[in-house]
């Protein structure tokens, strides 16, 4: 029995003692979960540990610096962070002058450009996880596939620290720490300058291999569209099989693998810029890799509207579906709430090449999937507005016929 004014907690043996603090103080114990696979982290509820007493500080101290890793990063750029968080999917520990004061961080991240530099009374900080870095670096690689010539513009100081070390002491970061500090900056290509430097200073391979990983060209994209090609045939085959969460899991690789990118019901379309060229490569020679492209997603949305349909998750069929005829409709410079002809609605005027005519088909199958499932959640009007377009894009289908035969106006 402990002693009156004694933390129980004290009389367990110190590697159970450990074992505990990892269990509250690991970053997946205060992560919390949003909408659309936006996250954050609220560290009250385990920090609450450090107020017991001053050995449990002590202790638990140790622990949670060895879990938690922090990046700083700044620019002076307001809507960067906005911007990352919100596309990028980024969480931040904190942000602005809180980020800013905060010296517990293990690599400062420091980008700004010539024609703009960081002014210490301008700067915009904010404050990342070490295990969010690589979101942080991807958003940046899609910002310039996205924006051909940005990385032209921008310099980049990486600067290591070791916050907890006294300063009698030799500073020091692990080799291993090191390099998941700066590696995750190896996707980013043709910057205008770069510099690693810190207390204590990079390993020189580590900053060669850092080198070598930027001097690695970009995918093209015709290999990215050869490759979501393969993830689409791949889920195709999965769904032939009746595996059908397999099959949506390859769908959203192939969508990533054409730099598009799925977060709960929220699809980010990056690198638009990137595809907008004639192709090279085979299959795809001569050909415009954005059109390339949006053949592809039809072809992955009418996929997955139909495997979410035959998982009876008719609510994500809606949604995806009516989300693509939604766009088209918009593209074309409709009202969602016109009340059109299903044949002004369909789109014919694409030019009678084959691969346009396999689009075509493909837009009536998201009508049709969308109009089943739309009707399965009891939506019969919206579901026979639906299929009419179906039936003008798919003429001779007879599920289309039998469908709409289901939803027609009974008279009389």
């Amino acid at each position: 029995m402990a002693a009156p004014g004694t933390s129980r907690l004290l009389t367990l043996p110190p590697e159970i003692r450990e074992h505990i603090y990892s269990l509250i103080l690991h970053p997946d114990a205060s992560r919390r979960y949003h909408e659309n696979e936006y996250t954050s982290y609220d560290y009250r509820p385990a920090l609450v540990l450090f107020r017991i007493n001053r050995l449990i500080y002590i202790e638990a101290r140790k622990v949670f610096r060895e879990l938690n890793i922090f990046v700083s990063i700044e620019t002076p750029w307001p809507e960067a962070r906005h911007h990352v968080a919100r596309e990028g999917h980024v969480p931040m520990i904190a942000a602005g002058a809180q980020a800013a004061k905060f010296n517990g961080h293990y690599l400062s991240v420091m980008i700004d450009a010539p024609e703009v530099p960081l002014d210490e009374s301008q700067k915009q900080a904010f404050l990342v996880l070490l295990s969010d870095l690589d979101k942080f670096t991807t958003m940046w690689y899609y910002s310039n596939l996205s924006h051909p010539g940005l990385n032209e513009q921008l310099r980049l100081v990486l600067k290591l620290h070791d916050p907890y070390t006294p300063e009698y002491e030799e500073k020091r970061v692990l080799k291993s720490l090191q390099r998941k500090l700066i590696l995750p900056f190896g996707v980013l290509r043709g910057l205008r300058s770069q510099t690693l430097t810190g207390d204590p200073k990079p390993y020189p391979s580590i900053e060669t291999e850092l080198k070598e990983l930027q001097a690695k060209p970009d995918a093209s994209p015709e290999h990215c569209l050869r490759e979501a090609t393969r993830l689409k045939t791949e889920g195709n085959a999965e769904l032939k099989q009746d595996n059908f969460h397999a099959a949506l899991k390859l769908y959203d690789q192939a969508f990533t693998a054409i730099h598009i990118v799925n977060k709960g019901h929220i699809r980010h379309i990056h690198a638009d810029r990137f595809f907008t060229r004639e192709l090279r490569e085979p299959p795809y020679t001569g050909k415009n890799g954005q059109s390339e492209r949006l053949i592809l997603r039809v072809q992955l949305v009418a996929n997955t509207c139909l495997a979410f349909n035959s998982l009876e998750d008719y609510g994500n069929a809606r949604f995806w579906g009516l989300r693509t005829i939604t766009m088209v409709r918009e593209s074309m410079g409709m009202d969602v709430n016109m009340d059109i002809s299903p044949e002004e609605e369909a789109v014919r005027g694409f030019p009678a090449a084959s691969e346009f005519v396999l689009s075509l088909s493909e837009m009536g199958k998201i009508y049709f999937r969308t109009a089943v499932a739309v009707k399965a959640l009891g939506e019969k009007d919206e579901a026979r507005k639906l299929l009419r377009v179906a039936k003008v894009y798919l003429p001779n289908d007879p599920r289309v016929a039998a469908e709409l035969a289901s939803v027609a106006l009974r008279l009389g």
